[in-house]
């Protein structure tokens, strides 16, 4: 199962975006893809800071997402937090990325999928918890 962070679905969701036809082509290519409430928040706190859209549209964007086969799954957050406290020694990220990793371990995930370099600097370190990081 792949994980899809949310730096693709910007990716993907905006033509002008440098890694556009990147995005495309990958969760073309994809199949059994996975996302948590973490990259919904993230992505309408995304779009209502860099665009005009209402909350409205926002919404349908969020609800766009199952079109392109983006599984939102219900986690609880409370083992996604002690989960990501446990991990966050290691691999040293940003509060946001740990969290997405541990929702993504949480899932039963085995790939992350991102265009976030920082992954991809640290994708040993997140090797060790099980998850390959396709960047």
């Amino acid at each position: 199962m792949h994980y899809i962070d949310t730096s693709v679905i910007i990716s993907y969701l905006n033509e002008n975006d440098v890694n556009h036809s990147r995005a495309l082509e990958t969760l073309k290519q994809i199949g059994d893809m996975v996302i948590s409430q973490i990259v919904t928040l993230e992505l309408r706190s995304v779009l209502a800071r860099t665009t005009n859209l209402n909350e409205y549209e926002i919404e349908a964007y969020i609800e766009y997402l199952s079109e392109i086969k983006l599984k939102v799954s219900e986690i609880d957050f409370n083992d996604v937090f002690s989960n990501a406290g446990e991990i966050a020694f290691k691999i040293r990220m940003r509060t946001l990325d740990i969290l997405h990793l541990s929702a993504c371990i949480m899932l039963n995930a085995n790939t992350f999928v991102t265009f976030d370099h920082e992954f991809a600097e640290k994708k040993n370190v997140i090797a060790e918890f099980g998850l390959n990081v396709l960047s």
